[in-house]
């Protein structure tokens, strides 16, 4: 038997599933949804996230190991921020599964013992089985069946207490591979047939590949040739169907070392050639060294044996680097034969005595036997008979015993196929049942639908006879409905002109009253004669520029009642604030020296926005004129604006009287009852609600914040302008 071929097809079960399908659109859609996660810094990364990242890690087992263990070890290290138990044992076992395909078995070790011990807190049966099965491997490759096969036999209850039975398959493969390699061959073959009808069972072509592989390594060491070819051909059929390039270097290189072993070289080379092809390809190490074994054998029985020498030292050191004990014994065996036929009989005893050391430690009878025999022709030939003797009768004690146990195997293995061909029968049967009970059942339904047809069609008709006798009536009624509309949307026209009306006349009465009465009373003095002409000189300038900035608001807001009324499209332009608000503070600069107010502006450059000018400039009026109407005498009025994203914020904060929170809270909804000022100011209470509307038709938005006796802050904000366009 050549039980690296086996360890090819335990390294394609490796990890959870980790071969069951090939990378694809799921792989990369886990993928953008990790990286979308892991790139919010700001918070700290969910269990789902942690789950599809070890998730992901199993889908690139196959193709690239090196993502598996990135992907694991990051798992694990997130899952230690916020001691996601499950998480953690999850990346700890796909991390083992890696370095088990290095054949690093004391880290492989370490990773399955810390998630087992996590999988028991949790008590999580499931993933302890996962642990002891994991385990198991690591003794299996080195070379420590027995210990092997008691911790798959701890894994096998607990699988058969979970939902499925696909882990269950798993666990019967893994201990057919173990007696495989012990020599006993029955219970192999029992233990992979009980895995394989699961995996027909359930569908599972590539499970069910490596199975039909194993049974025909078997077949091979009890020579029976034409049946292990079958299974050979069966399992390389399926890998093809698949797509599956392991499993197709396998298939051919189980199929080419079958040929050699009987003397066909003609046919073995195709299939040998084939698999060394992929392996290099592919990059796997373990496999070029197997290819290397079979290149040693070919060139040994073809009579090319410095050759045979040459592919048999790679072979050698392959194994060893890969710690692949089997590998190794099967070198050493293969070296020896090729020295004794060479005659240099010291190098051949120095191979023999290692390939009989390794079944030993293999617990491998024909392992045993082969290597005595070598070891026995490496002594006669260096005329050390007696020792040769006592080599020569433990190799036919060896010889004997292994004819009997193939005899035994023989016979058991006939019952075992029996069986199997009994319960594949069941199975079939029982999928045949299944299909004909959907054929019935599709039957059914579609009767069912036929007869769901004929009374749509009935349906269809009756309704089309009472659409007919409605149609008029709902054209009817829909002209009406339309004459409806159109009655509403004027009342609704005349509603917002009424407000517009409402809230013009609030503007008007508070804006315009100031420079009006101030107007008034200058030419009250100058007609009593209580000021002398050069006083009134001195003061008309400042007049004529309060009336200059009342004309220039008045003109603003009758041009933003005529974009109103007309249904005009505002004009936006790149602006910058600072402009607006230094225009409004020296118009407003009278007002401000009368109560002794300052203001303080932090209006960097860069804050200009997209809008159109005129209803801001009405808004930044009427902030200002508010902050100081409620300031105080000597206060100080803050103005600042700052970029937010896509928009510039705008706040206007006096240091006043304030206002209490329901009176907040009704400020941008109706109509308020205006407070009176510091010093007896009136007003309509209709300016901030006509200031929601000037802003919210430029695509921004207004608020304010109010503490009583502390000040009232007014902001808004407006889509960021673009400076170099300003």
């Amino acid at each position: 038997m050549k039980p690296y071929l086996v360890l090819l097809i335990i390294l394609l079960l490796a990890g959870p599933k980790a071969f069951a399908k090939q990378q694809g659109k799921a792989t990369d859609s886990l993928r953008k949804l990790v990286s979308s996660a892991l790139k919010n810094s700001q918070q700290p990364v969910d269990t789902l996230t942690i789950h599809r990242i070890n998730k992901l890690a199993g889908s690139f087992f196959e193709s690239h190991p090196d993502s598996t263990l990135y992907y694991g070890e990051l798992a694990v290290k997130l899952s230690k921020k916020i001691n996601f138990l499950a998480g953690m044992a999850n990346g700890y076992v796909k991390i083992a599964g890696v370095n088990v395909f290095r054949a690093n078995y004391t880290a492989a070790a370490q990773n399955y013992t810390t998630a087992l011990r996590l999988y028991q807190q949790l008590n999580n049966k499931k993933g302890i089985a996962d642990a002891y099965t994991g385990l198991g491997r690591v003794q299996y490759f080195l070379g420590k069946y027995n210990n092997a096969l008691q911790l798959y036999n701890q894994a096998l209850p607990l699988y058969l207490k979970t939902p499925g039975e696909t882990d269950e398959g798993d666990c019967y493969n893994q201990m057919g591979n173990s007696y495989d390699n012990m020599g006993n061959f029955s219970k192999a073959i029992d233990y992979y047939l009980k895995s394989l009808i699961i995996n027909i069972k359930h569908k599972d072509t590539l499970a069910a590949a490596n199975k039909y592989s194993n049974i025909g390594i078997i077949m091979q060491e009890l020579e029976l040739y034409p049946k292990a070819l079958a299974y050979y051909s069966r399992a390389l059929a399926l890998w093809e169907k698949l797509g599956d390039q392991q499993g197709i270097s396998t298939g051919n290189l189980n199929i080419g070392d079958l040929y050699i072993v009987q003397d066909k070289y003609k046919e073995a080379m195709p299939y040998t050639n084939k698999a060394y092809a992929i392996f290099r390809k592919m990059n796997d190490p373990e496999g070029l060294g197997m290819v290397y074994y079979d290149l040693g054998l070919y060139n040994y029985y073809t009579g090319r044996k410095d050759t045979a020498i040459y592919y048999l030292n790679l072979a050698l050191q392959s194994s060893i680097k890969n710690n692949m004990l089997f590998n190794t014994a099967y070198a050493y065996q293969g070296l020896a034969k090729v020295y004794n036929s060479e005659k240099k009989y010291a190098l051949a005893y120095k191979y023999a005595i290692g390939a009989q050391a390794a079944g030993r430690k293999l617990h491998s009878l024909l392992v045993l036997t082969d290597a005595t025999l070598q070891v026995s022709t490496a002594l006669a030939g260096l005329r050390r008979f007696e020792e040769a003797y006592h080599e020569y009768v433990q190799y036919s004690t060896y010889k004997n015993d292994l004819k009997h146990n193939e005899a035994v195997h023989k016979v058991m293995l006939i019952n075992l196929e029996l069986d199997f061909a009994k319960k594949q029968n069941q199975v079939n049967a029982l999928q045949h049942k299944k299909e004909q009970d959907y054929q019935t059942s599709l039957a059914h339904q579609n009767k069912e639908i036929i007869i769901s047809a004929g009374l749509i069609v009935i349906l269809a008709i009756v309704a089309l006879m009472y659409y007919t006798s409605k149609s008029k009536q709902q054209a009817i009624n829909k002209l009406l409905e339309q004459k409806n509309q159109e009655v509403i949307q004027q009342q609704t026209k005349l509603n917002e002109l009424n407000t517009l009306k409402d809230r013009l006349i609030g503007v008007l009465a508070h804006d315009l009253r100031a420079p009006i009465s101030t107007l008034r009373g200058l030419f009250n003095l100058m007609t009593d004669e209580s000021i002398t002409h050069e006083e009134f000189m001195a003061m008309a300038p400042r007049v004529y520029a309060t009336l200059e900035h009342t004309s220039d608001f008045l003109d603003t807001l009758l041009f933003w009642i005529n974009s109103q009324v007309d249904g005009a499209e505002p004009k936006t332009q790149n602006f910058a604030l600072a402009g607006l608000v230094n225009r409004e503070l020296q118009h407003l600069d009278e007002k401000l020296k009368q109560k002794g107010i300052t203001t303080q502006t932090d209006m960097p450059p860069e804050t200009v926005v997209l809008a159109d000018p005129n209803p801001v400039r009405i808004v930044i009026h009427n902030f200002l004129t508010n902050a100081i109407k409620f300031s105080n005498r000597g206060g100080v009025i803050h103005i600042s604006a700052a970029v937010q994203g896509n928009s510039v914020a705008f706040c206007l904060k006096d240091h006043g009287i304030g206002m209490e929170a329901d009176y907040l809270t009704k400020l941008f909804k109706s109509q308020v009852t205006s407070h009176t000022g510091t010093e007896n100011e009136t007003g309509t209470g209709m300016g901030l609600l006509f200031c929601k509307d000037l802003i919210e038709k430029q695509q921004g938005t207004i608020w304010a914040n109010s503490t009583p006796g502390q000040g009232t802050e007014l902001c808004f904000s407006l889509p960021i302008g673009k400076l170099d366009e300003v």
